[in-house]
């Protein structure tokens, strides 16, 4: 049913997937302002950050079975409006309740986007051309931190901060519009599944397996470094006295480093396996957590001090996520699309929760993130080694 040629469905669904990552990199370089402006708390706005995240990683659990029963294209539209409803809504608030509130609407929104555009291709493609389309949509993703700071700032030294979130609404305007016009349904009558409370006891399968955790706590290792990163990186410039626009700098670089570790990541997993690909990536981690911890002892807060070691947890963060998902959704043949939606879930939703209790620490030094690298790393370490020993050994 679905009619377009790669190249044309990468052109129709980029937006959705686009917006999904603009909506978290492009609010960055306000953050700190924020908190004066809606005099509140560090806290208060860090959860405008982590519960969009948070919702956008627990919410696969619901909407990718959702769309499995009514179809892709209802939920790509109501997504869609939702995303840019609730964008308005963000640039009209004057506390930060609110704020918080219709972040968690955009975030469902972002969800239903994200999801719909990677079941769609699922639908449509098989193989090696729905890997190439995957690989796109994963190099845009990867791209998003590099040129979301950089629309931020720019906006943000123009116009008042509403403008970012105006900016949002008018991309899933357009991306609206391109749905209504050009979008068909992927998923026929036929092949739709009623959805059925046993995929929660799927999930409590899933769940149980030490395969997918030794693969999944490194993937929620990264993510929650480079999210932990990405919600530290304003305070710290504010911090030690540097222009805002230091900010797209370093998101850049940080960018840069995760989309050269997913070239590698694809590269070296067919030389060293997706365990030992996995393993580098959390050695990477709890290598730069130890740098951050050693150059604070040593010299204190310094911005490559603290950036410096960020990008090699960073370009770490590609390796564990991408042979993590690969390896945590290989025992899971039957219903690979759950194994993939509590993947997601915890890959993004777990890491929301690891980076907002980081932030509740004062963002004064690298502790909080070296903090974070250390834990979630030598954790991860101990299961994979347990998965060796006990499992691929045998």
């Amino acid at each position: 049913m679905w009619p377009y040629r790669p190249i044309t469905t990468i052109f129709l669904l980029a937006p959705m997937v686009f917006s999904f990552a603009l909506a978290l990199d492009v609010y960055m370089p306000v953050i700190p302002q924020m908190r004066d402006i809606l005099h509140t708390s560090q806290g208060m706005v860090q959860l405008t950050l982590s519960l969009f995240f948070l919702v956008s990683g627990f919410g696969q659990l619901v909407v990718g079975p959702l769309s499995d029963q009514i179809g892709r294209y209802k939920v790509v539209i109501c997504s869609v409006i939702l995303f840019v409803i609730s964008s308005v809504l963000c640039a009209n608030v004057n506390h930060v309740i609110p704020l918080i509130i219709y972040r968690i609407l955009q975030g469902i929104g972002a969800c239903g986007m994200f999801v719909s555009a990677f079941a769609i291709v699922r639908d449509a493609f098989h193989g090696k051309t729905s890997a190439m389309i995957y690989s796109f949509f994963n190099s845009m993703i990867s791209i998003s931190p590099i040129l979301g700071p950089i629309i931020g700032v720019g906006l943000a030294a123009i116009f008042p901060w509403h403008a970012i979130f105006y900016f949002l609404a008018i991309l899933g305007s357009i991306t609206l519009i391109l749905m209504l016009v050009f979008t068909k349904e992927s998923l026929p009558p036929e092949k739709r599944k009623k959805f059925d409370f046993k995929i929660f006891g799927r999930y409590f399968s899933i769940c149980k397996s030490l395969t997918f955790w030794s693969y999944t706590l490194p993937a929620v290792s990264g993510v929650s470094a480079f999210f932990t990163l990405f919600s530290m990186t304003p305070y710290i410039i504010k911090t030690l006295g540097e222009p805002r626009s230091q900010i797209s700098f370093f998101f850049g670089m940080a960018g840069a480093a995760f989309l050269l570790g997913s070239i590698v990541s694809g590269s070296i997993v067919h030389k060293l396996g997706v365990l030992r690909t996995s393993l580098s990536g959390v050695y990477l981690i709890l290598a730069s957590g130890v740098l951050l911890i050693a150059i604070h002892l040593l010299s204190g807060l310094s911005l490559w001090g603290f950036f410096g070691p960020s990008m090699l947890a960073t370009f770490g963060c590609a390796l564990t996520a991408g042979s993590g998902a690969s390896g945590a959704l290989e025992p899971f043949g039957d219903f690979p699309g759950a194994a993939s939606a509590m993947f997601g879930a915890l890959e993004m939703g777990g890491s929301a929760v690891i980076g907002s209790v980081a932030i509740l620490f004062p963002i004064t030094t690298a502790l909080p993130l070296a903090g974070v690298m250390l834990a979630t790393s030598l954790i991860s370490l101990v299961f994979l080694l347990l998965l060796q020993k006990f499992v691929l050994n045998r």
